[in-house]
């Protein structure tokens, strides 16, 4: 006789939870391995490098890919961007300035971390919201 199971919301929602919890213990780990390799053993940033860029970019796609499929993300106007560009890199600008002092001038390029890095983040939170939008949109539509 052959078996086969039923799948109905309530298994997808307990799979989905188990995932969401299971993904976010293990970036949680990822993240403790880091602190305590960086301010426990005190070791250089490179002994953990991989690491750090591995927590940053699962925590990164999950949280873009979950945004991406739910479409709730606001498409921000380009005047309110703008002003949240400006007043992000000047924070951290300040606030880098304050803790590091100015870089020497053979590391002067250091200056434009800050806004590229601002930069980078706005523009792939406008991709995820514009994407997800568009397609909820075209799911509206069918």
């Amino acid at each position: 006789m052959k078996k086969s199971i039923m799948i109905d919301e309530r298994t997808e929602r307990a799979n989905g939870q188990i995932s969401f919890l299971v993904l976010m213990l293990t970036q949680f780990a990822l993240a403790g391995v880091i602190v305590y390799k960086r301010y426990i053993l005190g070791l250089p940033q490179e002994a953990y490098a991989e690491i750090s860029w591995i927590n940053f970019s699962s925590m990164a796609l999950y949280w873009a890919i979950r945004l991406y499929l739910s479409g709730i993300l606001p498409m921000i106007s380009i005047k309110k961007m703008l002003g949240i560009y400006i007043l992000l890199v000047a924070v951290i600008s300040v606030l880098t300035y304050l803790i590091r002092g100015w870089p020497l001038p053979e590391r002067w390029y250091e200056v434009l971390y800050p806004a590229v890095g601002v930069a980078v983040i706005l523009g792939f939170y406008s991709l995820v919201a514009y994407l997800g939008k568009h397609r909820i949109e075209k799911i509206i539509s069918e």
